[in-house]
C-alpha cells in the first residue's frame, strides 16, 4: 500500500522523537552530573512531545483533500517541514533569552539552538534526495493509477490546467460521495472548504458547482443523462 506524503512526514516526525526521547534517557542514566544533563534532557523531551503533537496534526491537516498523493517531490516536502521546524526551535531559542540573564534559560536555548541546526541537516539530506531524485528521472512521473477512465478525459478537457493524477484522484473521491448518496450541492460545499488557494483563499476551479454538476452527470452514465 502506497503512503500519503501526510503519512510520510509524520513518520520523519516521529522517528526524530523517538531519538530525541532515546538522547534524553541515555542523558538521565548517564550517571553524570545533573547540571550537566538537566537542561539539555528536558528540552529533548519537550522537543519530541512537540513533534509526536506535529505527526499527529499531519494527517488532520489533508482530511477530507482528496488531492493528497504520493507525489515525486516527497522528500523536498519533508525538507520544507523539517526547515520549518528548525525555525520554530530557533524562535522558541529567541522567546527564552529575550530580556532576560537567566543562565539556565540561556543554556536551555542552547539546547534549542542545538536541536534546530541538527533539524537543518536532515533538511539538508532531504533536499539532497530530492535533487537525486530528480537527476534520476528522465521524463516526467506518471500517475501511479491505471490510466485515465473515459470521465476523467472528459473532465480533463475542463479542467485542461489541473494534473492528471490530482483529476484521477478528485473523480475518485467525488464517485466515492456521489454513491454515498451526496448532492450536488454537498459535493460543491466541501470542495470549496478543501480546495482553496492558501495564499489567496481563491476557490479551485474544480470546486465550482458547474464543473461538479458536469462530473456527476459524467458518473450517472449516459442512460441517465438522457433520461434527464
Amino acid at each position: 500500500m502506497s503512503r500519503t506524503l501526510t503519512t510520510v512526514t509524520a513518520a520523519r516526525f516521529r522517528d526524530l522523537a523517538d531519538t530525541l526521547t532515546r538522547n534524553a534517557t541515555l542523558l538521565a542514566t548517564a550517571g553524570l552530573p545533573e547540571i550537566v544533563t538537566g537542561v539539555r534532557a528536558t528540552v529533548y523531551g519537550d522537543v519530541a512531545a512537540q513533534l509526536r503533537l506535529l505527526a499527529e496534526a499531519e494527517p488532520v491537516v489533508a482530511e477530507g483533500n482528496p488531492l493528497v498523493l504520493v507525489r515525486e517531490d516527497g522528500p523536498a516536502v519533508v525538507a520544507r517541514r523539517f526547515e520549518m521546524l528548525a525555525g520554530l526551535l530557533a524562535a522558541n531559542a529567541r522567546v527564552l533569552t529575550r530580556g532576560t540573564r537567566d543562565v539556565v534559560m540561556h543554556r536551555r536555548a542552547g539546547v534549542y539552538r542545538d536541536v534546530a541546526a541538527q533539524v537543518r541537516l536532515l533538511a539538508e539530506v532531504e533536499r539532497e534526495a530530492a535533487e537525486a531524485r530528480r537527476t534520476q528521472t528522465s521524463r516526467p512521473p506518471l500517475s501511479n493509477t491505471t490510466p485515465d477512465s473515459p470521465v476523467v478525459a472528459k473532465a480533463a478537457v475542463r479542467a485542461p490546467r489541473v494534473r492528471p493524477e490530482f483529476l484521477d484522484a478528485l473523480v475518485a473521491a467525488i464517485a466515492k460521495r456521489r454513491a454515498q448518496g451526496w448532492s450536488v450541492a454537498r459535493l460543491t460545499l466541501w470542495l470549496r472548504t478543501t480546495l482553496r488557494d492558501p495564499q489567496t483563499g481563491a476557490v479551485h476551479p474544480c470546486a465550482e458547482r458547474s464543473f461538479v454538476s458536469y462530473v456527476t452527470a459524467l458518473l450517472a452514465g449516459p442512460a441517465v443523462r438522457a433520461a434527464a
